[in-house]
């Protein structure tokens, strides 16, 4: 990015950059925007400098206010911060620019993280502090719940027509989920959900969270859709996960806590299953065909071993 233009862009923030960080690789994905870096204001404070993509600029201010909120509120959330202008993107040298302070979580050990229970219990008191904050969200901000069927309905119309052997191999699953969980989708009750809860959106402390990022997907939705997408992550990453871990500790704390009604619970397993057809179309999009045919056997091996997984959840 042109470095004259960034310095121009810091200016509505009245920051002055000392010095690029290049040594500071930022979290979350990089796709999420048109470039960032990390940038050293002169007293040493940390900021990372985002250019911002015109077309995703109302979503993006959207996510900043939600973010300001749930920051007020008291969870671990860096919000994009506000210019001397009192807004969260400025525009310099034609392009859109976005400022959040630079969280730096400890380094992420794989698969090892998903069977450290603290991690779980953690994220637990992070999604019980936002349903306590959901309802001073009004409607507008969150917008309609998402229909998850209908998502999976599309994308195997589109596997039928283009990936045919995917959507094949699909078509078990996709009965099962038609009658376990199609049904009962619209009446589960909703709140404010991230969207994309998994370990790498989660920026670790020693023992906690020091923030939750790339928030692109909130919204209404299920009130257990947050945690079937951690316990999913958790599980394709070494199914032994599933049992003991991050997992069920996540499960049991916010089951004690009543986090969710019975009809959410018992379709843990379903909505986890669902899920997993959204990291599917990832992995289409990018040609992975590795990942593609492990999603397709965890999939299986969700629906199999259904039952010992609810046994092992306490559910």
């Amino acid at each position: 990015m042109d470095k004259i233009v960034m310095g121009k862009a810091l200016g509505a923030w009245g920051v002055r950059c000392e010095k690029i960080r290049d040594d500071l690789l930022p979290a979350g994905s990089p796709e999420r925007c048109m470039g960032r870096s990390v940038v050293e204001g002169v007293d040493g404070a940390l900021f990372l400098l985002e250019r911002i993509d015109e077309a995703t600029a109302s979503r993006k201010r959207e996510m900043a206010r939600l973010m300001k909120a749930l920051s007020e509120g008291g969870l671990p959330v860096a919000a994009p911060l506000e210019s001397k202008a009192g807004e969260t993107l400025v525009s310099e040298g034609e392009c859109l620019w976005q400022l959040t302070p630079f969280v730096q979580g400890v380094p992420l050990e794989r698969p090892l993280y998903t069977k450290q229970p603290w991690r779980g219990e953690a994220l637990a008191h992070f999604l019980l502090g936002m349903r306590r904050l959901s309802g001073s969200f009004d409607s507008s901000l969150l917008g309609e719940p998402f229909d998850l069927p209908a998502y999976i309905d599309t994308l195997t119309r589109t596997l039928e027509k283009h990936e045919p052997k995917a959507a094949e191999a699909l078509a078990e699953a996709t009965a099962y989920l038609k009658l376990r969980l199609y049904p009962y989708w619209k009446s589960l009750p909703v709140a404010l959900a991230h969207g994309d809860v998994h370990g790498i959106n989660i920026l670790w402390e020693e023992k906690g969270i020091a923030s939750v990022i790339d928030w692109e997907f909130f919204g209404r939705k299920p009130l257990l859709y947050d945690v079937a997408n951690m316990v999913g992550c958790c599980g394709i990453e070494t199914p032994d996960a599933l049992l003991k871990g991050l997992a069920p500790t996540l499960i049991r704390f916010l089951k004690q806590s009543d986090f969710a009604d019975d009809t959410s619970w018992n379709l843990l397993p379903e909505i986890v299953i669902a899920l997993r057809y959204a990291w599917l179309s990832e992995w289409l999009r990018k040609d992975d065909a590795e990942m593609i045919n492990l999603e397709l056997s965890y999939i299986y091996l969700l629906i199999d071993n259904r039952e010992k997984l609810v046994k092992s959840w306490g559910l």
